[in-house]
């Protein structure tokens, strides 16, 4: 029998297994051509053996035209055709194995049993050499023979992590190979990108998750902490997280829950500590400490540290929660991180008592404006609910309340503060038991909305608040103006305030709305509607009320062209008691010409002393301002106030003196009348008048019908 070679190809290979992927390839491919001309051989050889006994040659030997030439000098370089899909088959290459078998006919293909299946040879996939460890395992661990897909692997795998790691692998490349460098930092970028933009857009849902994660890991207590002292020290103010940070997932918020704040000198808290942990010890109950309602100990009043500087306003809140919403954009663009913000449950004390003032160096209320600072918290959104404080004012001031019941504000800035307030959506609250609110002043047959497209004005919000006591504006005026003259009374007052528009509107539309506001002014003013007027905020008065004639400057300031503020005040004094002062060192001239007739005339008309004035304030008098002080408001209406009295006075003074003269001249223009009309109805009476007051006047005597010096009469 001719030599094939296989048997020196399978003894050259039958010491050396094939040591990685292209060498079993090549072994597969040449083997596969062996035992094809092996067989062939076998088969020419037994039809040459029936020839010769005489047999017929019915079977056509179709002749190989041998191996390629590659592998006569190399067996390994023998070219080999890639399929759809490259697979090998590492079998045994030792020749006592390979036996010699006569070909037959094809058997009838049956199914395959679990058993022969397992004894087949392991098929590697294409870049089996690729393949982690783990894929390895799974790939050899299939029992078909084509290329494993994502679903093979899984069904191969033991528990969720390897499912995990499999959709994961499929997920990012698409394949089952090991990750290079290009994969790594692909997956690393999209990962930064994501985070960032998740950061950006949802940071509220991020520190969500943040915190979930830290108080499922009971970090809770050192991330309050931390974030306590960062606030502190950033603020000045002591910031305590009571409990954990707790993230709403319905209302896409995260919740801080009993927050307590303080401002206080620092001998002062460690004092204060010290008397919170004896009364808790006591069984006291927080809730109804005295500071709330002023039922004091001397023991338990807190003297103020003269070594420390206390010229400020102190307090101390706790508050049941703050919910709040989060915008990393907004802080890169310098407005704070928080969002919105809602607060409920507020109780504390506001402590004044250490703010000295010097008489001798009145303050002037714009060197108190806070000064605005990059990064300064400007919320678009601020909800007050339940809040519930006791303010204690210096000079010996009665304590009294102050409670805001519901407040929603749209925009809450630091640099406008009071501004902001005053633009709120509505607030209603109590200030000392006396009922105030804020809301849109309404008319009957306009809306709102109307209201404001007609005229240049943004927004009205009108404040009006019932019997506050007059000791109140006594507190915080000077002794120069009429408010500090009156000794007891209460106040019914309502402010209708008018906010200009953003400077940032369109200049044509503003032009326009002041032309038709001009339009609508010029004929309401000829033919007012009580339809179109606004409802007043108080009944209205039988007489007009006490008014002042309208300065120069305002007049100068309502025709400027830079935003402004205007104020309507509607006060009216109830059941007033005014007193002269004894040291009247700080009135001037006027005022001492004025004070007597104006403490007259309110003790006169004590039951009601309604005053009306104007107010235009700039602006910028609001910028940096948190109180109505810093703004000057409170100088500005005891001016208007003692204006209003005083033009009052004046006028009745004045109408006295005219009203005096007027009775003389007509007197003495009667009096001129009658002698006339006596002299033309008795002339002769007149004569013997004169006559007789000239012969007084020679010192003559005479008598009627006698002679007098010879002569006849």
């Amino acid at each position: 029998m001719p030599s094939t070679g296989i048997e020196q190809f399978e003894t050259s290979f039958g010491s050396n297994k094939p040591s990685n992927f292209i060498q079993a390839r090549q072994f597969h491919s040449t083997s596969i051509w062996f035992r094809k001309r092996k067989n062939q051989d076998l088969v020419k050889e037994e039809v040459q053996e029936e020839v010769e006994k005489g047999g017929s040659k019915e079977t056509i030997i179709e002749q190989d035209k041998g191996p390629p030439k590659a592998m006569e000098s190399d067996p390994s370089q023998v070219p080999v055709p890639e399929p759809d899909y490259l697979q090998t088959v590492v079998t045994n290459p030792n020749p006592k194995q390979n036996s010699l078998v006569q070909p037959q006919s094809e058997p009838e293909i049956k199914p395959r049993s679990s058993s022969e299946e397992t004894e087949k040879p392991h098929v590697l996939p294409y870049n089996f050499e690729n393949y982690s460890s783990f894929f390895r395992r799974l790939a050899l661990s299939a029992p078909h023979i084509h290329r494993p897909t994502r679903d093979d692997f899984l069904r191969l795998a033991d528990g969720f992590w390897q499912g995990l790691r499999i959709r994961f692998k499929w997920f990012t490349i698409r394949s089952f190979r090991k990750f290079n460098a290009d994969d790594i930092s692909g997956i690393v970028t999209w990962i930064l990108m994501s985070q960032t933009i998740w950061i950006l857009i949802g940071t509220t849902t991020f520190f969500s998750v943040v915190f979930a994660i830290a108080n499922s890991l009971r970090l809770q207590n050192f991330i309050a902490r931390g974030i306590s002292d960062y606030l502190t020290s950033e603020t000045g103010v002591t910031v305590i997280f009571e409990s954990a940070i707790v993230p709403k997932w319905k209302d896409s918020r995260i919740s801080f829950k009993n927050v307590y704040i303080s401002r206080r000198p620092v001998s002062m808290q460690t004092q204060q500590k010290k008397l919170k942990e004896h009364q808790s010890a006591l069984g006291y109950d927080v809730a109804h400490h005295p500071a709330y309602h002023h039922i004091e100990d001397d023991d338990d009043e807190l003297p103020f540290p003269p070594e420390e500087e206390c010229n400020y306003s102190m307090f101390d809140l706790n508050i049941g929660s703050i919910d709040v919403t989060l915008s990393l954009w907004r802080w890169l663009d310098g407005k704070g991180l928080i969002e919105s913000a809602a607060v409920k449950g507020v109780r504390g004390v506001l402590d004044r008592r250490s703010v000295r003032y010097d008489p001798d160096h009145p303050l002037d209320p714009a060197l108190f404006r806070h000064e605005s600072h990059p990064g300064d918290f400007e919320l678009e959104s601020l909800q007050l609910e339940d809040v519930l404080i006791t303010v204690h004012q210096p000079g010996g001031f009665r304590p009294y309340t102050a409670s805001i019941f519901r407040a929603d504000i749209r925009t809450f800035r630091k640099r406008w503060l009071f501004y902001d307030f005053l633009c709120a959506e509505n607030i209603v609250g109590q200030f000392d038991n006396c009922l105030f609110s804020l809301h849109k002043p309404q008319s009957i047959g306009r809306t709102t909305e109307m209201d404001l497209q007609d005229g240049e004005w943004a927004r009205m919000s009108r404040i009006r608040i019932d019997g506050v006591n007059i000791d109140h504006l006594q507190a915080s005026t000077t002794m120069e103006g009429p408010v500090s003259w009156i000794t007891s009374g209460k106040l019914d007052a309502v402010f209708d305030i008018k906010f200009p528009q953003d400077p940032g509107d369109g200049t044509l539309s503003a032009i326009l709305e002041e032309i038709t506001d001009a339009i609508t002014t010029t004929v309401l003013s000829n033919t007012p509607d009580p339809i179109l007027q606004r409802i007043p905020g108080q009944r209205e008065l039988a007489k007009p009320p006490l008014s002042a004639p309208e300065s120069e400057d305002a007049a100068d300031r309502v025709g400027n062209t830079e935003p402004k503020v205007v104020i309507d005040i509607d006060l009216r004094f109830r059941d007033v008691k005014a007193a002269v002062p004894i040291f009247t060192n700080d009135l001037s001239y006027v005022n001492n010409a004025l004070i007597r007739p104006i403490v007259a005339f309110m003790n006169a008309n004590r039951t009601l002393v309604p005053i009306h004035c104007k107010v235009v304030k700039p602006l910028n008098d609001f910028e940096g301002a948190w109180t109505m002080w810093e703004t000057g408001l409170m100088d500005e209406i005891s001016l208007k106030i003692y204006d209003a009295l005083a033009y009052h006075v004046a006028q009745a003074n004045m109408n006295r003196r005219i009203k005096t003269v007027s009775v003389w001249s007509l007197q003495m223009t009667a009096s001129a009348v009658l002698s006339a009309l006596r002299s033309l109805v008795d002339p002769v009476s007149l004569r013997l008048k004169e006559s007789y007051l000239k012969a007084q006047e020679d010192g003559g005597a005479y008598e009627l019908g006698v002679e007098l010096g010879g002569q006849p009469v």
